[in-house]
């Protein structure tokens, strides 16, 4: 058996990194590998990897992101040699045969990896953004400290490119989720399809809109409203609802979430619900007729899967990976930051077979984004690097 030294340096309580790094720790044969998940410290995402068969180990994370004062990169240096000095001893202890980092800014496994002779990847869950110089800096110590490197789309090669040259360590693999085949799953009944309906006095007629995102400027909740707004004032699909699902993660977006509410209250949007957290977002996606996202900034969003599984048609914004997952036929790219484009293609979408579209989504996913898929291209990794067969 190999011990994998998973580094995640956020403890994050809304998903994101923990989400993707959880399906891959769920879906490791383990019998073969056994996972060790380090942690800067306690997350409800703890009790999850534990449950799945990774032990869960805290350690201090040097973080080399956007400098926050003038002392940033000072206080990261320090933080740094203290995280190796803990990295190293965790593993020594537990013999460990592969690091494997998360989130391109995290330095210090990578280093104690090329110290002991361990092999090392790093998985980066960025976009380039302005200035990109500092990007591709990052980007080169990550080239420098690893043995290979995983995107999770195009636009992030831009990154590891310097000089003409593309550092061929760079290797694309697209996440994926569980997929759970209808055969296998109670069918939604009646009671529990009008759930929804009933907690928002809506007719059976009426059309359901979802969104699930935390509240932050990155995902674009207001160009929705805007949208919601351009729609009411032209008279058109006037039985749409729109479902915000979600909330904020850092107190410092709560200025944006207030904007959203007064900007829904301004607009007098009485067709839009702010449902805030829920634990049962997969019954409420399927409980939809269609899925936006209109993020600004995005990188591959797993939600945009677990909208697939439930067979909806995806309006989403051309960010990131997201036209990697949508082919024309299962949903519908639109800038980012245009509510008028996101205005007519939801109205598009209800003008077309928008039930087929779902179903043509939902077998993209069994093609190209199964957890299956995106942990044996991953583990594929582990073994050219451990020389294993």
């Amino acid at each position: 058996m190999e011990n994998i030294l998973y580094i995640q340096p956020y403890a994050s309580h809304v998903g994101g990194v923990d989400t993707v790094l959880l399906q891959l720790v769920q879906g490791l044969d383990q019998a073969k590998y056994k996972p060790y998940v380090v942690l800067p410290e306690w997350s409800p995402y703890v009790e999850k990897y534990e449950a799945s068969g990774a032990t869960v180990l805290f350690a201090a994370l040097a973080v080399f992101g956007k400098p926050t004062d003038a002392l940033y990169y000072f206080r990261n240096m320090v933080m740094l040699v203290k995280s190796m000095r803990a990295l190293r001893k965790i593993v020594k202890q537990y013999q460990i045969k592969l690091i494997h980092s998360h989130k391109m800014e995290v330095i210090g496994g990578n280093i104690v990896g090329k110290m002991l002779g361990i092999p090392t990847l790093q998985t980066v869950h960025e976009l380039p953004r302005k200035p990109l110089i500092a990007y591709k800096f990052v980007g080169y110590l990550d080239h420098l400290f690893n043995d290979r490197i995983i995107v999770l789309c195009e636009r992030s090669k831009i990154m590891f490119q310097w000089g003409g040259h593309t550092s061929k360590k760079l290797i694309k693999i697209h996440n994926g989720i569980e997929v759970i085949a209808p055969s296998a799953t109670p069918a939604l009944s009646e009671t529990a399809h009008s759930q929804l309906r009933e907690e928002l006095n809506l007719a059976e007629t009426d059309r359901i809109v979802i969104t699930v995102a935390r509240l932050s400027p990155m995902k674009g909740i207001e160009y929705l409203l805007k949208a919601a707004h351009l729609m009411k004032r032209k008279k058109v699909e006037q039985n749409l609802h729109f479902v915000i699902v979600g909330d904020v993660a850092f107190d410092t977006d709560q200025e944006y979430k207030q904007g959203l509410l007064a900007m829904a209250l301004q607009y007098k949007l009485d067709n839009v619900h702010f449902l805030g957290m829920r634990r049962d977002v997969a019954d409420l996606l399927q409980q939809a007729d269609l899925f936006v996202l209109p993020s600004v900034y995005d990188i591959f969003p797993t939600v945009l899967l677990e909208a697939m599984a439930a067979s909806l048609p995806i309006v989403a914004t051309d960010v990131g990976g997201v036209p990697e997952m949508l082919n024309g036929a299962n949903g519908l790219l639109v800038p980012p930051q245009d509510e008028l484009a996101l205005q007519k293609a939801i109205t598009s979408i209800f003008e077309q077979n928008y039930k087929l579209m779902g179903e043509e989504g939902y077998s993209l996913l069994q093609q190209s984004f199964t957890r299956e898929q995106y942990v044996k291209r991953t583990t594929a990794v582990y073994e050219e690097l451990l020389n294993i067969g």
